[in-house]
Order: C-alpha cells, then sequence, then structure tokens
C-alpha cells in the first residue's frame, strides 16, 4: 500500500471548523458517505515506484482533487485556486485548514501518471460498487454518443476535400493531429470526438464508456461496448447502429433487440420481434439524451480539454465517473427512487 497523508486524522482545530463551517448535508460529505475512495491508493499504486520514496500527495487525494476539478468543470488552475480557501474542497480531498494544494502542474502529471487505463480501472470500481449497493437493475441498457468539440481554432484550419466520407476531413495544419470530422443527428458537422456511453436506463448509472475519433461511426461500438457481463435483458440504441452485424450480434447473445429501425429497411434479418421491441426503443431511449446534456452542460465533456485520444479518453472516464457518483449520491441519500423500467413484447 503507498504510505501517504490519508492517515493523518487532521488537526483538531481543523476538524472543529469543518464541522462548524461546512454543512451536513454538503454535496461532498454525502458523496464521502456514499463511496468510499480508499480502493484508489492500491489501484493505481503501479503507477508509482516504491524505491523512488513515497509520493508528496498521495493517489487518493490528488484523485479527490482531479474528481472535484471535473465535478464542478474547473481548470488546472482554478482548482488549485478553489482548494487555496475552499473549505469544503479542502475537507473533501482531506487537506487541513491552513495546508496549501497541490499545484496545477502536479495535477497534470497525475492525470498524465496514470493515463486512461487506470481511470477506466476507477470508473469500472466504480460501476461495481453501484451494482453492489442495488443501484444497477441491467434491464434495459441505452447506448449513444456524443460529440466533443476539439481544442481548435476552426477557422483557421485548411480542410482538404477528398470525398463525401466526413473523415477524409483530416486536417494536417490541425494542432490535434487525432481530431477527426464526424457527423452529429440531421447531418451536422463537427470537428473532434465522440464519447460513447452505455447507460444502464433505470439507475441512470452509466456501466461503459469510450472515446473515439468523430469519424468513427457509432454501430462500430455496440459490440466493444456492451460484450461484458452481466448482460442486459434488453439493449436500445437510436437508428444509427442498425446493422445485420448489430443485430447478429444481440441474437446470438439472447439480449432482446430494441435497435430502432431505419424507414427504408428492407434486409432479411428484420424479424417481427426486432420491430415489436423498438417500440420500447422509442419510449425510453430519450433518457440518455439527458445524462449526455448533463456531462456536457456541468461537466465540461461539450468540449477537449486536452489533444489526443489517450488524453481524451481521461477526460470521458473521469467525467462519467463524475456523473455516476452524483447519481449514485441522490438515489442513496436524497430519495430519489429511479422510475421502473417495465419491458413488454406487444406486436406492432
Amino acid at each position: 500500500m503507498i504510505e501517504s497523508r490519508d492517515n493523518r486524522q487532521g488537526s483538531f482545530f481543523g476538524n472543529m471548523v469543518y464541522d462548524k463551517v461546512v454543512p451536513k448535508d454538503h454535496i461532498l460529505r454525502i458523496i464521502d458517505k456514499t463511496v468510499d475512495f480508499s480502493f484508489v491508493n492500491d489501484l493505481v499504486k503501479d503507477a508509482y515506484c516504491i524505491d523512488n520514496g513515497r509520493p508528496a500527495w498521495s493517489p487518493l487525494l490528488m484523485f479527490k482533487v482531479v474528481f472535484l476539478q471535473f465535478l464542478y468543470d474547473l481548470s488546472d488552475y482554478r482548482i488549485e485556486e478553489e482548494l487555496t480557501d475552499r473549505l469544503s474542497f479542502k475537507m473533501f480531498v482531506g487537506l487541513d485548514v491552513e495546508e496549501a494544494p497541490p499545484d496545477h502542474s502536479v495535477i497534470s502529471r497525475f492525470r498524465d501518471r496514470l493515463g486512461p487505463d487506470r481511470f477506466k480501472d476507477i470508473f469500472n470500481r466504480i460501476v461495481e460498487i453501484a451494482r453492489s449497493k442495488g443501484l444497477v437493475s441491467d434491464k434495459l441498457h441505452i447506448i449513444d454518443s456524443t460529440d466533443v468539440k476539439a481544442k481548435v481554432n476552426l477557422y483557421r484550419l485548411k480542410k482538404e476535400h477528398k470525398d463525401d466520407d466526413p473523415g477524409s476531413y483530416i486536417d494536417n495544419h490541425s494542432p490535434d493531429k487525432d481530431a477527426r470530422s464526424g457527423r452529429k443527428h440531421k447531418g451536422v458537422q463537427f470537428y473532434g470526438y465522440k464519447a460513447h456511453c452505455v447507460m444502464d436506463a433505470q439507475s441512470e448509472i452509466i456501466v461503459n464508456t469510450d472515446t473515439t475519433p468523430g469519424n468513427v461511426k457509432d454501430l462500430k461500438m455496440l459490440k466493444p461496448l456492451t460484450n461484458s457481463s452481466p448482460p442486459p435483458k434488453v439493449i436500445t440504441a437510436d437508428k444509427g447502429y442498425d446493422c445485420q452485424e448489430n443485430h447478429e450480434y444481440l441474437s446470438g447473445r439472447r439480449i432482446r433487440n430494441g435497435i430502432m429501425l431505419k424507414k427504408n429497411h428492407t434486409k432479411t434479418y428484420i424479424a417481427s420481434h426486432v420491430k415489436r421491441i423498438s417500440n420500447v426503443a422509442k419510449k425510453y431511449r430519450i433518457i440518455i439524451e439527458h445524462k449526455l446534456s448533463d456531462l456536457k452542460e456541468h461537466h465540461g465533456l461539450r468540449n477537449a480539454r486536452y489533444w489526443g485520444t489517450i488524453k481524451l479518453r481521461i477526460q470521458t472516464y473521469i467525467t462519467v465517473t463524475c456523473a455516476n457518483i452524483k447519481r449514485m449520491a441522490k438515489l442513496l441519500f436524497f430519495g430519489i427512487s429511479p422510475p421502473e423500467i417495465r419491458l413488454r413484447c406487444t406486436s406492432t
């Protein structure tokens, strides 16, 4: 185990100040009661050299700093400033009242040190905790994506048009070499990335996520994002996921098919049961649109903070982790009951 400052009990004066100033029902107190973050140190210990002395700041404390940064959509500089004089933030991460926080460069290096795979491990552990608390029903999973605009000045880009594929707009002058052009619904074009999410419809907990360049088609992501266990009873998605490979994949896993069908679809794999389940999809699919809007409006996923797919994957994993923990806190401590998902296979 990584030795750190986490074992400190805090000064008597500091604890007294926090008890007096930070309300008992403060969201950060609720979050701390919702999730025991102590697993972080062991989960990322391979990122630290045991022969190079203990880190000045523990991974647990640093993760809490990054968590706050994305929960409140703050820059590296801004989170440092807030940690300097915001007592609720100091209390949450484990700083004493008079203690200076990590500076912005330390925060940036911490994210780079952990990389996307360890942040994915943290995300997965949070989903496991949600399951252990009985929050994830796995009755119906909804998959969808949202665009994340690249951190570039589009007016300065010179695009080379090769063909009608939006992915052909590859800009050699862009500072972000991984960003690509893609299309949103109704053909609106964007330049950047896609954050793909699979959400448990009843709890609104996102159970899987990943990030791709903007030109990756949604239908390519259904299988890699839904092949984990336990499988849901039904998977629903919009028409962008409608293809023979996806229908056959769900049939092979014995997952009821809720993919919405294109109007002009005449393929032989369109069985009657597929059409019936699609009606269920229309009813519940909108739930994930509200979740994706929350990620963009309140946690900064509308725009890329960094360049490159690797760092965008980090951004997505942290953002979704924040949203999941916030949702868990609401379900467990604020008495918000998720709507009961009722699935019936009725004929059209």
